[in-house]
């Protein structure tokens, strides 16, 4: 009796494969091939919104949220003070904070102007430029303040 129901239901399941295949094949069948269908893979996407800056709210929210976790970055690296010895990286990494500053302060402009921004994120946008020009400012008088030469330390005369 097993053996039967087993039967039945490898019979029962090819008959439904069957039956889904020519029901797929069918409509395929059917469309004449002068006729070109547009794929569902197109119809099932959302709806990009482009407004007037030329770019869609979603990937101006990217770059900008991109930009200031950068800043981010930078500013906590920086804001433990340069070291002289590695002066040269201190104004290399001061250089990539003020050009991902100037990027976000455009991203947020240009948000703005487009209507993608709401008050939450451009405070926090706005919170990372801040950061971003007090560490740099911090950065900027470490860096450009002139380094002295170290001092020899006077010998003391000792007496055995």
């Amino acid at each position: 009796m097993r053996m039967t129901a087993a039967s039945v239901l490898r019979r029962g399941a090819f008959c439904v494969a069957l039956a889904l295949a020519c029901a797929t094949a069918a409509p395929a069948a059917r469309a004449q091939p002068d006729s070109v269908e547009m794929p569902p893979a197109e119809d099932d996407q959302p709806p990009v919104e482009v407004r007037p800056g030329g770019v869609s709210c979603g990937t101006l929210n990217a770059r900008a949220m991109e930009a200031s976790l950068v800043i981010r970055q930078h500013a906590s690296a920086l804001s433990v003070g340069i070291d002289p010895e590695v002066r040269a990286q201190g104004l290399v990494l001061l250089a990539y904070l003020d050009q991902w500053t100037g990027r976000l302060r455009s991203l947020i402009d240009l948000g703005e102007y487009a209507d993608c921004l709401d008050d939450g994120e451009a405070e926090t946008y706005r919170r990372a430029l801040a950061t971003a020009t007090r560490v740099g400012n911090q950065a900027r008088e470490e860096l450009y303040r002139p380094v002295r030469a170290p001092q020899p330390q006077p010998q003391r005369n000792r007496r055995l």
